[in-house]
């Protein structure tokens, strides 16, 4: 049986498969119109038929859906993908990433690299305000990179700077022992991003960020947790240069305000959106797809995701410290089965973390282990398990999650072994097992890197994973990946990186999650990103 935490009643098993498999829409009287719209395009393309309907308008309050509430306010230290979806309309990064994930400039207009002396200088937009009415400066960019790096879940990313000098109010620059091109990657990260603040934001606010001041084109104003967050329009916010793309480009807020509103249950975000209490529903689910494709006056924006879930091993405690237990539950696991039912057959089987598309991905990045069931029991007699207790820890934020995991409780019961589905309210499991690696196994999903290297770091070296592993030659591995210069060398070593992993198991690369949003007709100029960031400038309402 599934154990809600935070939730008092328990799911049982028999009902939730028996609904994974009648649940076939949000609703039983679906209407056929000519009215009908969506929105589908490949990861990089934006649409346009959604953009050009009338001329943009100012004015107006926008009301989001999300799966899931704000965990915190400071990005430095959240890696939360529902304290990003918000919080990068109001903070943003020294570079950023474009549409296909390319590097492109934001608050610095250009930089030089120079490999020799292994410096990168950056020079900033002049005019560019802060939401308090201070002009960014140099001195702002050193101290939210110098706090960055001491107190972020990531700064073992930023460990080739050796120091920051700011020559004058307008030039930055980075002195490195490492590739600057890893350097550049980590710092357009948009996970866990390294955000720029007003110099001395956080001792101002007893050394943590609980009021965000940004230079994004909307302003923070409030969050009633559990409840609502709301973004007003900044009317100074000076724009970069060139067509937007990604988080970059020429960007501008038309909406007065910006609600995000935290609806869990994605049936009630659905009747949220019909009964026009929220304009855009994210998260949605895909069963729900071609429903909103034929419900007069809701819009479906839809593209292929980089998003990917795993399966975590919790390798601090019995059984999944052994490896044959790790080995038995690879072999044990049928990945088009969960994509069929957890994304209803709208995602892809992943491999690996690197996605097919990327410049990255190599052989090693697409041999994977194929399902052996028999070969998964003799794994698990000689492993010596008797039959202990095992939970899968996951969220019910995200509805892939929860069907995941009971997909995988199915499947692993057939290998002989004992395992309980344990779902988290997001909050819990964010502070719980995500972070702390105090679970058997864990299930979720990581949003897109830029580089290959904040993938794998993060969760494989041993200075920064949390459930555990640890391997000296991991490690070394990866600190070639950041040390290395030539770009053919680093793809070899994250290829090697890739075998490590499979070799080793401390997670699973399982499916490639779709990205599938729903707005109401009256909302102009959204458009979904394969990246997974609902981006709220450009977006207009056009309501009659």
């Amino acid at each position: 049986m599934a154990k809600v935490v935070g939730i008092p009643k328990k799911i049982g098993l028999i009902l939730v498969v028996f609904l994974l498999i009648l649940t076939t829409g949000c609703g039983q009287n679906q209407q056929q119109s000519s009215q009908n719209q969506s929105s589908q395009n490949q990861p990089g393309q934006t649409p346009e038929s959604n953009t050009k309907s009338t001329e943009p308008k100012t004015g107006g309050v926008l009301t989001v859906g999300m799966g899931a509430d704000l965990t915190k306010l400071d990005l430095h230290t959240s890696t939360v993908l529902s304290d990003r979806i918000p919080l990068l309309h109001v903070q943003e990064m020294l570079v950023t990433i474009d549409e296909n994930m390319a590097i492109i400039p934001m608050l610095a207009k250009e930089w030089k690299e120079d490999k020799e002396a292994k410096t990168v200088t950056f020079t900033l937009r002049q005019g560019v305000t802060f939401h308090n009415k201070k002009e960014l400066k140099a001195e702002d960019v050193k101290y939210s990179l110098d706090r960055f790096r001491t107190e972020a879940p990531r700064k073992a990313e930023f460990s080739m700077v050796k120091s920051i000098d700011t020559p004058d109010d307008y030039t930055v620059v980075f002195h490195l022992d490492g590739a600057s091109d890893v350097f550049l990657g980590s710092l357009v990260n948009p996970f866990n991003p390294a955000v720029i603040m007003p110099k001395g934001l956080a001792e101002e606010q007893a050394g943590k960020v609980t009021t965000p001041i940004g230079t994004g084109p909307f302003m923070f104003e409030k969050w009633d947790q559990g409840k609502e967050l709301v973004l007003k329009r900044f009317p100074d916010y000076k724009p970069g240069e060139g067509s937007m793309s990604g988080f970059g480009g020429q960007k501008k807020a038309y909406l007065d305000e910006v609600v995000f509103k935290p609806i869990s249950d994605p049936t009630v975000r659905m009747t949220a959106l019909e009964t026009r209490e929220i304009d855009i529903a994210i998260d949605v689910l895909p069963k729900d797809a071609q429903y909103i494709k034929d419900k007069p006056g809701l819009v479906m924006a839809q593209t292929p995701s980089l998003n990917w879930g795993m399966l975590q091993f919790g390798m601090k405690k019995p059984p999944f410290d052994n490896p044959k237990m790790r080995e038995a539950v690879a072999y044990a696991i049928n990945k088009q089965e969960i994509v069929d039912i957890a994304t209803w057959g709208m995602g892809e089987v992943a491999p690996s973390p690197v996605f097919p598309s990327t410049w990255w991905y190599s052989d090693a990045h697409a041999n994977d282990i194929k399902q052996d069931v028999e070969k998964a029991k003799q794994l698990v007699k000689e492993a010596g398990y008797n039959g202990e207790p095992i939970k899968i820890a996951t969220s019910k934020a995200y509805d892939h999650h929860e069907k995941t995991a009971i997909v995988l409780q199915k499947q692993l019961k057939d290998i002989g072994l004992n395992v309980e589905v344990e779902v988290f309210e997001w909050a819990s499991f964010v502070s719980g097992p995500w972070t702390t690696g105090d679970y058997h196994l864990l299930n979720g999903h990581i949003t897109p890197r830029p580089d290959p290297n904040q993938i794998y770091y993060a969760y494989l070296h041993s200075g920064s994973s949390y459930n555990g592993y640890n391997s000296p030659e991991m490690d070394k591995l990866l600190d070639s990946g950041i040390s290395t210069t030539e770009k053919e060398k680093r793809k070899e070593i994250y290829g090697q990186v890739q075998e490590l992993l499979r070799k080793d198991l401390p997670f699973e690369s399982l499916y490639y999650y779709p990205v599938i949003e729903a707005h109401q007709s009256y909302v102009k100029g959204y458009n979904a990103w394969s990246a997974g960031y609902p981006r709220l400038w450009n977006v207009w309402l056009d309501k009659q």
